[in-house]
């Protein structure tokens, strides 16, 4: 018998509007104030045992007038995870609006949970469900909505406007990376891109990948490359006043509508799989974070029968990952193996093979690296 998972609705929206409606819940913590950069956290509406916070700026004129105020946002790298926003101000557009008052955007800058990455399934419905909530709330223009970010931002800056092109005015990834199998998607959004010629934890060619597809895609992309730095592009490239000027002069003539995300989406978390693959000297590794989503009205029944078989179910899905090549299981083609070979051992473990919850496969970061170098798989073209 199927599962009716419409009778749970009716409460679930009641609730859902009650968070909507409430800036304590949703935008709590300081009041924002023009021209102050404060602290608030967001409770997501579709997966809410994650919670982050986040900074907010508005500009010191804010308010003032009818004026309609551009968007960032700020995207940090991997060292300032965790739930201590002070690390996120430790470098870019945070940091900088703490003496500029003036500084002309509305500025968001969300905290990735610690063991979380910006480059995964989850977390970009995440960051585009809380653009999608400062857009509605404050007075934003939707045609100027900008993304960077530097290092683990770099790679999210390059996800998320793949995944939401028709959102983004620009983007400046910093020492970043992607999939340049999204170029595709990517060619309507103008791309500035920095990246430091001696950058051993995350290589230039990564950067000049990106660029070169988007540009051969048709699309917009130019690289600077600082030929004495490290790893540390990030500093320069926020302190040049250029790169703001550049993003103040981009706009999209027909931004996506509201919502960005699909508002009827719930995601319930299976487990972390990691292992390394092979010889220790092929420097093989997999590791993701598995959830399942399914829409708003099934996502309690779904949870309640996934529950008990969680750690079955992550064992074996780490035992298949296990039994397959590594070439497998690289890029978009490996990362859909995955995905398919995850959702049918769900159905046959938790199901006996007869589902009667609509679901699918959701990873919050997939990365394998291949003798030692890292290789992304972004989500799947829309």
């Amino acid at each position: 018998m199927k599962m009716d998972c419409s009778s749970r609705w009716l409460g679930i929206v009641a609730i859902v509007a009650c968070l909507l409606c409430s800036g304590g819940v949703l935008f709590a913590d300081e009041t924002p104030v023009p021209g102050k950069q404060v602290e608030q956290h967001f409770v997501s509406a579709a997966l809410p045992e994650q919670k982050f916070g986040y900074l907010l700026f508005l500009p010191k004129d804010y308010g003032k007038d009818n004026r309609k105020w551009p968007v960032m946002i700020f995207l940090h790298g991997s060292g300032e995870r965790g739930d201590d926003l002070n690390l996120v101000k430790v470098h870019g557009p945070p940091k900088l609006v703490e003496s500029r008052p003036d500084f002309p955007f509305i500025v968001v800058s969300p905290q990735c949970p610690k063991d979380h990455s910006w480059n995964g399934e989850v977390q970009t419905h995440l960051l585009a469900e809380l653009l999608d909530r400062v857009l509605t709330r404050f007075t934003a223009e939707p045609q100027r909505v900008v993304v960077t970010g530097l290092s683990m931002g770099g790679f999210g800056s390059w996800t998320l406007t793949s995944r939401f092109p028709g959102r983004f005015a620009a983007a400046v990834p910093i020492c970043g990376g992607g999939d340049p199998e999204t170029a595709d998607q990517l060619k309507s959004v103008p791309f500035w891109v920095f990246h430091g010629a001696k950058d051993t934890g995350v290589p230039l060619k990564l950067s000049e990948e990106m660029v070169a597809a988007v540009q051969k895609a048709g699309g917009q992309a130019k690289l600077t490359v600082y030929p004495e730095a490290g790893h540390d592009s990030w500093t320069e490239t926020y302190k040049n006043e250029a790169v703001y000027d550049w993003l103040l002069a981009q706009r999209r003539t027909a931004p996506a509508p509201l919502p960005t995300v699909n508002p009827h989406i719930s995601f319930t978390r299976i487990g972390n799989i990691e292992l390394k693959l092979g010889k220790p000297e092929e420097k093989n590794s997999f590791s993701a974070t598995v959830y399942f989503s399914t829409s708003t009205p099934c996502a309690t029944d779904l949870q309640a029968r996934i529950a008990p078989h969680r750690d079955q179910l992550t064992a074996a899905i780490l035992a298949w990952v296990y039994s397959e090549p590594i070439e497998h299981l690289v890029g978009q083609a490996g990362r859909e193996r995955t995905r398919v070979a995850a959702k049918e051992l769900c159905e046959r473990i938790v199901f006996n093979g007869r589902p009667d919850v609509p679901f699918d496969v959701a990873f919050d970061m997939y990365f394998v690296r291949h003798k030692g170098v890292l290789k992304l798989a972004e989500m799947p073209k829309k």
